[in-house]
């Protein structure tokens, strides 16, 4: 099994996880190596997941394992890195400069956790991929982490330990303009701030007229810079799309695109929509993704913007996944890397191939998805 075969959405469930101990892999030479002695991962539960690679955390500290070619997560329960609103209850927040984290009242007795910081236009707003939300934007992968030397994309096995940073997108991108980021339902189950939880799967335009409330409540004006990871992509794709007007830029890092139809197989694309809209205790959100790429087909077309794609050049690390979960037919990681051409010629955006970095681009290299931001945000306020 190379390290480029294979499905794109599997979650390995986690049954146990044991500190203190160590496990071994196989790496992509077929040799033996130890995972960090952090914790011993029991995969014997393969459950659905997200599109590539994408994980949620248990702990803020340690990227735990879980999953694969496909979001891969622990425990949806992410701890948040901002001030809870519990103990001020929902807040309808005015368009004001200043900082912001809390629970959003969007109407219809919902609410979503919502955080902004920074000044200046346009507002630039961070749509994590499934089962991942507004704390990802805050982390890093240590600078000095063996998994930014691994030849494949480790960091979804639990081998690399996030760490909150200055130098991580929000924060930064905060350095030079508006920024906000949220949870989208089901991503964060505990806390009196967490977002209203909704059934799963869903759909896509939910969570773009979930996206259209919150930024109302906010009162925080456009047009945006959206910028968008995994899952993510087909938010702002379709949001782009219904709201054209709101869009000043797009940033896709790594993303799902409805381009996939025309390079993966009907049994592929079945195959992959069936796993993401499946769900579980430990991962929650299920997303539609054959009803999302309809949706957005349907849709008019994207408006003409300034736009930067990047995509991963760590290869999936199909070989850790058990034997018969790498029997499922799903999209391949070269398939996965066309359409990305796809996508970047479709919007007429630079296509930053070489980020030396998985699928969670902005844990491995933060710099580089700050300078695609910086630089469409340049665009936006020249013109």
């Amino acid at each position: 099994m190379t390290l480029d075969q294979d499905p794109l959405t599997l979650e390995v469930n986690l049954l146990k996880v044991e500190p203190a101990q160590s496990a071994l892999w196989t790496d992509s030479g077929g040799s033996l190596m130890a995972t960090s002695t952090r914790t011993n991962i029991d995969l014997a539960v393969v459950e659905a997941r997200e599109c590539p690679p994408a994980v949620t955390r248990r702990s803020r500290r340690v990227r735990l394992a879980a999953a694969l070619l496909g979001v891969t997560m622990l425990s949806a329960a992410c701890s948040s890195t901002a001030v809870s609103s519990s103990e001020t209850g929902t807040t309808s927040p005015t368009a004001t400069a200043s900082d912001f984290s809390g629970a959003v009242d969007i109407g219809n007795g919902r609410q979503i956790y919502a955080t902004c910081q920074g000044t200046g236009s346009p507002t630039v707003v961070l749509i994590a991929g499934k089962g991942n939300g507004a704390e990802d934007w805050q982390d890093v992968l240590e600078p000095g982490d063996p998994a930014h030397t691994a030849p494949g994309d480790n960091l979804p096995f639990g081998m690399g330990e996030l760490v909150p940073s200055d130098d991580a997108v929000f924060p930064s991108v905060a350095g030079f303009t508006r920024v906000c980021t949220y949870d989208r339902p089901g991503v964060r189950t505990d806390g009196a701030d967490v977002s209203t939880p909704r059934e799963q799967p869903h759909t896509v335009d939910q969570d773009v007229a979930d996206l259209q409330a919150l930024m109302t409540a906010l009162d925080d004006p456009g047009p945006y810079v959206l910028v968008a990871h995994s899952y993510g992509g087909l938010i702002a794709t379709l949001y782009a799309r219904t709201y054209p007007e709101s869009v000043a830029g797009l940033v896709m890092v790594d993303t799902v695109t409805e381009l996939m139809e025309n390079i993966a197989t009907a049994a592929q694309l079945k195959g992959w929509s069936k796993t993401n809209a499946m769900t579980s205790a430990q991962s929650p959100e299920g997303v539609e993704l054959a009803d999302a790429f309809a949706k957005i087909n349907a849709a008019q077309p994207l408006p003409d913007v300034p736009a930067v794609v990047l995509s991963a050049d760590k290869p999936w690390r199909i070989d850790l996944l058990p034997p018969k979960v790498r029997k499922i037919k799903t999209v391949t990681f070269d398939e996965w890397l066309q359409s990305l051409d796809l996508l970047a010629t479709a919007l007429h955006a630079q296509h930053i191939t070489d980020t030396n970095s998985g699928h969670d681009i902005y844990l491995y290299n933060p710099a580089i998805v700050v300078d695609a931001i910086h630089g469409v945000v340049d665009d936006v306020r020249s013109n």
